[in-house]
């Protein structure tokens, strides 16, 4: 089952509300496309490929690959033998193959999918297969990869830059097994971004525009005169947020979507539950949470226990005793909810100067 709750977060939304306008980004570059009709545009072009995986015509070696992007991806062995597993029991049930392959082979043929309809599909694929949702949302994007890599090579992105992408399968893939124990993933809702090309990892974090967020002149700031985008950043959970990183991240998303901000400053803009300002309460100045928060200035910010998964790997029942107490962040939170608060999360911008950035 689906939880809705770690789908989202506040209000109904996980993430800051983006435009949908079939964007295309090459480095340095920032294209917009006419948005297609995709499930149709899918069983047109599936109708057509039919044929080709019939006759087994140039047909990807998708078992092999499994084995390939695991070790490359560096998922535990256990992990592995379980993609490879779902594989084969996909294979063995017809309805199951067809219903992945059609996807597969779409996203091979041109890119363009409806990714609502591809999880939907996964999930049917997991109940004809037997084999568990999580695991099929996830198999079905790694297998997507090998055809993501052709499309960085055609738009003479780096091979790193599609690897440090990629690898945001593998950190979902441990929260998954965290949460519940199994391998696969629970979010795979936000993989999107990924395989449309629109959301990058460079270096420790991940970037993609936006749309300069109107909540900043909501709360009585004033967005410098043209800029129109904002470049977004998203944490992974991948280990240790140093300064350091994170401003060498910040350089190379600059020089990444430089294209899109043709004055002299670049504005960098998080929705997160990182932003939360009352860490400052029982994190030390020096930790690596409130170092990334002076980055920004935050502006706005919300209550709301929605993200405390993430720092105690288990949906919160709004029973603070429950609580585990084995990391400094993991006792903060549970002493601030004991004694009647709450998480939340914060909205902040920052703006650097481009010639110092490039």
């Amino acid at each position: 089952k689906r939880s809705a709750r770690m789908r989202t977060r506040r209000k109904g939304r996980w993430l800051p509300k983006q435009p949908r306008l079939g964007a295309r980004m090459c480095q340095g570059t920032f294209f917009f496309t006419e948005k297609v009709d995709a499930p149709a545009h899918a069983d047109r072009l599936w109708q057509r490929i039919r044929s080709r995986e019939r006759t087994g015509k140039n047909m990807r070696d998708y078992q092999t690959y499994i084995g390939e992007i695991c070790d490359t991806l560096l998922f535990p062995a256990e992990a592995k033998e379980t993609m490879e597993q779902a594989w084969e029991k996909i294979c063995a049930n017809a309805a199951a193959k067809e219903t992945f392959l059609k996807w597969l082979l779409v996203y091979e043929a041109d890119g363009k999918l409806d990714y609502k309809e591809v999880l939907k599909a996964a999930d049917t694929a997991a109940k004809e297969a037997g084999i568990a949702s999580y695991t099929a949302d996830l198999l079905i994007y790694l297998l997507m990869t090998a055809h993501l890599k052709e499309r960085y090579q055609e738009k003479g992105i780096s091979e790193q830059i599609w690897l440090d992408s990629c690898m945001d399968l593998n950190w979902k893939l441990h929260e998954c097994r965290k949460m519940y124990g199994i391998w696969g993933s629970f979010v795979s809702w936000w993989f999107d971004g990924f395989f449309e090309m629109t959301r990058f990892a460079l270096g420790r974090l991940q970037f993609e525009l936006m749309d300069f967020p109107e909540s900043y002149e909501k709360t009585g700031h004033v967005r410098p005169e043209g800029m129109t985008k904002v470049i977004n950043m998203h944490i992974p959970s991948c280990g240790p947020l140093k300064k350091t990183d994170c401003e060498a991240s910040f350089r190379q998303a600059a020089a990444f979507f430089a294209d899109a901000f043709p004055g002299e400053e670049i504005a960098f803009f998080c929705e997160s539950w990182l932003l939360y300002p009352r860490h400052r309460e029982f994190l030390s100045p020096d930790s690596g949470i409130v170092q990334f928060m002076s980055f920004f200035d935050i502006y706005k910010t919300e209550e709301g226990d929605g993200d405390l998964w993430r720092i105690y790997n288990r949906e919160y029942d709004g029973n603070p005793e429950a609580l585990p107490e084995e990391t400094t962040i993991q006792r903060g939170y549970k002493k601030l909810l004991l004694s009647g608060g709450h998480a939340g999360y914060g909205e902040g911008i920052f703006f650097r100067k481009k010639k110092e950035m490039l």
